[in-house]
């Protein structure tokens, strides 16, 4: 994984730019994998269950977090004095914002679910073992 900007993650075999979320920490914490792999794994198959579940909702907030980025980017380019003042780019700016505004919440709703799925994770990661496990001595 090479990384070109704080805020993104590239895969250098897939060559595709994953946005950071505040939850890459956890799940990776929670799995004892990075959220690179989680992906990949989840591409070919190899997991199911809550953790394909909660990769998933991961790749979609993921997703949402880009949309956001290229929201606020294309505002700060609108603004950064490259277009002249007048009436299509005040109404271009309302735009940006309205549309940023909706990639905002759309990545609220995403990160909740993603949250929930991650929650039942790290719930899982956590459940002791069951009793016949605890039974087994070790090898001598």
């Amino acid at each position: 994984m090479t990384r070109s900007d704080p805020g993104t993650r590239t895969s250098a075999r897939t060559a595709v730019t994953k946005a950071l979320t505040d939850l890459d920490h956890r799940i990776e914490v929670a799995t004892g994998r990075s959220v690179d792999t989680l992906w990949d794994q989840r591409d070919r198959g190899l997991v199911d269950g809550p953790l394909a579940a909660m990769v998933d909702a991961h790749r979609a907030l993921a997703q949402a977090e880009t949309g956001v980025t290229f929201h606020r980017v294309l505002l700060h380019r609108l603004t950064s004095g490259e277009y002249p003042v007048d009436g299509a780019l005040l109404e271009r700016i309302d735009r940006t914002v309205d549309q940023l505004k909706e990639a905002v919440a759309q990545r609220g709703g995403l990160r909740t679910t993603a949250l929930a799925a991650l929650e039942t994770v790290e719930a899982a990661s956590r459940t002791p073992p069951s009793p016949a496990a605890a039974e087994l001595s070790p090898q001598d």
